[in-house]
Order: C-alpha cells, then sequence, then structure tokens
C-alpha cells in the first residue's frame, strides 16, 4: 500500500492514537483540526476490517463541507483509489481501493443522511449544527455498525458543543482535548499578538482562547437564555397542566423547516411545555402532530400569510386548518404582522417570564444560536437575521411572544408593540369559508387588472 503522505502535528498525535469511540475537540483557529479529522477518516477507512465501510465528514453547510475538506480529501486520498474516476466531484465522494467510501455532507439536509449506515462520521462546528442532531441522526447511523464519531469546532457560548464537552470531560468512552491558542505553539507568538490588537477581548478568547464564556456577537437571546438558566427557567419537569387549555405558535414552510411552540399562560409567567419541528413535510403531518399531542387546545396562531392560497391544494392554510378541526371549540388566529425586529423585541421582553419544560431543549438550542448577519464588505453585523437551521424556531418564538406578552405585566412606556393598530388581530373563526374564497378572488382579480 502506498505511503500516507500526512504527517501529524505532535498535538494532534494522542488524538489519532486514542481508543475510544467518542471525540470531542475544542481547538482554536488555524489548528489544523480540520486537516488532522479529514486524514483520521482516511487512515480509519484504509484499515477498516468491515466491508462496504462507509465514512462522513459533515459540516454545517454542504457547501462548507466541500470548502473545508474536500481539497484535502483529494490530495491525501488519491494515492489509495484505483483510478480518477472514483474521485467523484459531484457526489463530494471517494472510493478506496479496499471499497470504502468517504463522503462529504451539509447538517442543512438532514434527510440526506436518514436511513444511511456509518462506520465513523466527522462533525465540524459541531455547535452551528441543527439542536437533535447528534441524537435524532447520527447516533442511529452508526449505531449497527458500531461506528465512531468526532464533534470538533470553536466556542460560541453555552451551546450544545459546550454541553457535548462538557459530558464528554467526565466520560471515560470519550476522548477529550482542549487546545488553546496560547497553549499549543503552532501560531507564532507574533501572530497572536496582532490579532489580539485588531480583535475585541470576547472574539480573540473565543477563537483563539476557546472560551465557552466569552460573549457571542451578534446573537439576540444567547445572553437572556443563559440567565434564566441559571435562574433554574429551564429543563424542567411537568410543566404541564391538564386542566388548562394549551396555545400554540408556528411557523410554517415547505422547503424550510415547520416549528411550533406549545404554552400555557400561569399567574407567574408562560409555562412553555413544548416544541416541534419538522421540514419538508404537507400541512396535514402536523394537524395529525397536535392531534397526536393529545392537549386541549385553546387557540393556534397561525402566521400572517395563512390566508394565502396554495398552488398545491387551491386552498389557503387557515382553511385547511379550519376543515381539519371542523366541530372543535379551537380558535384559530392569525399572528399580528410586524416588523421582524419588533418580534425580536417581544421575545426579549418575554423570554425572562417563560419557564421551559425539559422536552423544549432543541427549542432552546434554536433561540441560542439565532444571530444577526455578519456583513463581511462593511465588517459589520447587519439589521436582520441570518437564516439558518435555527430560524424557523425563533420565527415561531417571535410570533408566540407578539401574542402572550399582554398576559404579562411589562411596562408599556414608550413601548411601540402596544400600540393598538400594531396589535389588531381579527379572529379568523369571524371569517366564513365563503368570505375567504371571496376575498382571494378579490385578489385575483385585481392581478388580472394589472396584467391588462
Amino acid at each position: 500500500m502506498p505511503e500516507l503522505a500526512y504527517q501529524p502535528r505532535p498535538q494532534f498525535q494522542p488524538f489519532h492514537q486514542r481508543t475510544e469511540r467518542w471525540a470531542c475537540m475544542v481547538c482554536h483557529r488555524r489548528a489544523g483540526k480540520s486537516v488532522a479529522s479529514v486524514n483520521e477518516l482516511l487512515i480509519r477507512a484504509l484499515y477498516t476490517p468491515k466491508k462496504d465501510a462507509r465514512y462522513a465528514y459533515l459540516a454545517p453547510f454542504r457547501q462548507q463541507s466541500k470548502e473545508i475538506a474536500w481539497t484535502y480529501l483529494k490530495q491525501y486520498a488519491e494515492p489509495f483509489v484505483q483510478s480518477a474516476k472514483e474521485i467523484r466531484e459531484s457526489e463530494l465522494r471517494v472510493r478506496l481501493i479496499n471499497g470504502a467510501w468517504i463522503t462529504l455532507y451539509g447538517a442543512d439536509n438532514i434527510d440526506a443522511l436518514r436511513g444511511l449506515y456509518l462506520d465513523g462520521v466527522i462533525l465540524d462546528e459541531f455547535g452551528d449544527m441543527k439542536a437533535g442532531l447528534w441524537h435524532e441522526v447520527i447516533l442511529p447511523t452508526l449505531a449497527d455498525r458500531q461506528g465512531w464519531a468526532v464533534a470538533i469546532g470553536t466556542p460560541k457560548g453555552h451551546n450544545q458543543f459546550h454541553k457535548l464537552n462538557e459530558a464528554a470531560k467526565l466520560d471515560p468512552d470519550w476522548y477529550q482535548m482542549t487546545l488553546k491558542a496560547s497553549d499549543s505553539g503552532i501560531l507564532l507568538p507574533s501572530e497572536l499578538d496582532g490579532m489580539r490588537k485588531m480583535m475585541s477581548e470576547d472574539q480573540y478568547a473565543q477563537e483563539l482562547e476557546v472560551s465557552f464564556e466569552a460573549a457571542v456577537l451578534g446573537t439576540y437571546f444567547a445572553s437572556i437564555i443563559e440567565k434564566i438558566e441559571k435562574d433554574g427557567q429551564t429543563n424542567k419537569v411537568g410543566l404541564y397542566d391538564p386542566h388548562q387549555k394549551v396555545n400554540v405558535a408556528c411557523d410554517l414552510g415547505f422547503t424550510d423547516s415547520t416549528a411550533f411552540w406549545f404554552w400555557q399562560d400561569r399567574p407567574d409567567g408562560i409555562a412553555v411545555i413544548d416544541h416541534f419541528e419538522d421540514q419538508s413535510k404537507p400541512l396535514i403531518h402536523y394537524l395529525e402532530m397536535l392531534t397526536e399531542r393529545g392537549y386541549e387546545y385553546d387557540t393556534v396562531w397561525l402566521p400572517h400569510d395563512a390566508k394565502a392560497r396554495t398552488l398545491q391544494t387551491g386552498k389557503s392554510t387557515v382553511e385547511q386548518v379550519l376543515d381539519y378541526f371542523k366541530g372543535s371549540e379551537l380558535n384559530v388566529r392569525i399572528t399580528p404582522q410586524m416588523k421582524v425586529q419588533h418580534g425580536i423585541d417581544a421575545a426579549r421582553l418575554v423570554l425572562p417570564h417563560c419557564h421551559f419544560d425539559k422536552n423544549t431543549e432543541n427549542g432552546i438550542e434554536a433561540l441560542r444560536a439565532y444571530r444577526r448577519n455578519w456583513d463581511s464588505t462593511s465588517k459589520s453585523f447587519a439589521d436582520k437575521p441570518k437564516h439558518d437551521w435555527s430560524s424557523d424556531s425563533a420565527d415561531a418564538f417571535r410570533y408566540m411572544s407578539l401574542v402572550c406578552r399582554n398576559h404579562l405585566n411589562i411596562p408599556t412606556n414608550d413601548d411601540p408593540l402596544k400600540k393598538p393598530q400594531q396589535f389588531h388581530v381579527r379572529d379568523v373563526n369571524s371569517f366564513t369559508l365563503d368570505e375567504l374564497f371571496r376575498d382571494n378572488e378579490h385578489k385575483s382579480s385585481r392581478l388580472e387588472k394589472l396584467r391588462i
């Protein structure tokens, strides 16, 4: 067999020599964790005794996987393929001489991973991946083949990567490594001094000294969530009161995810009892989910565009929901249409009054990760949120905050959200299906006139 061209840095030799099935590495920027991880995949794939072995490298986005790892994988794997056609550019996949496969994936397309088996996987920038991916998708792919996994990344606050890292430190089945720039010796002191001068204290602590305690720049709710966690308002058990009706707010999507938050008003605040998110499913899937939850509902709040008819069914979302729950006492209402920033402001006011059930953990991680876009040209954060895996649950929570905040005793001075005209909400139940039909017909006729 040809000799592998990779020469590991001394800092990563313990990682390659580990015997633990699971590993978590928290490494500073430019430490070489991606190169080490790609070669870990290659070494394990070349020497596996398993037939038809499959290995994967996973980043938050497929394009990100390609940019980070594809060049390295092609470079180091080239001596170990039978021909150039075994390096498949369109699939981001390499087939080695022993029949093992190494494929690059993106966590933005979870469905591409469902149903697969894997013998080993690298999860790069694990903290930026969708909450629940580890338990719901990755572990099942490894189970029947007794595969291994490595989570790597740089800290971004107390997110799921932080939780995994803290658990790994205490579990003998895990290999854990923390590599700070001040300890590794990989980057020259002059380079570190230059970066320290040009970066904020929190940026340097996070990126170079791998601090999970540094403030995560650009996030909307992370600091609030950290506080309510310290105050014991999360991870609660038994918040649901079966003698009280449940309210629901949702953000509906087809190509994006659809997310739901379930809550009950309490004298001391809001009990957030449940959270649900899924993607690429028809509306009936979510309506059945609401029924299967077994709650007695008071009101389901739909997004403001729910009156628009869809091309697939010819009916609006409102009509379909009303049809499905026909005969029940459930109310269906439309969330106020307001600027995104007003919804974010409402969520910031509501969050400190919320108590979250244990089964809302994935939703809390989405709120923690929700952040503004970084403009690389102006070197500043944009005014609008970044669209990623956290957006849909965060949007649904914004809608929830807009409609439940009136229950709370929140100061109203100089509060634009309290203006009556901005909170005018018409009960959908006051519409008949004929009225909704005429409303859509009126819009269609106006469009036809405009075309003429």
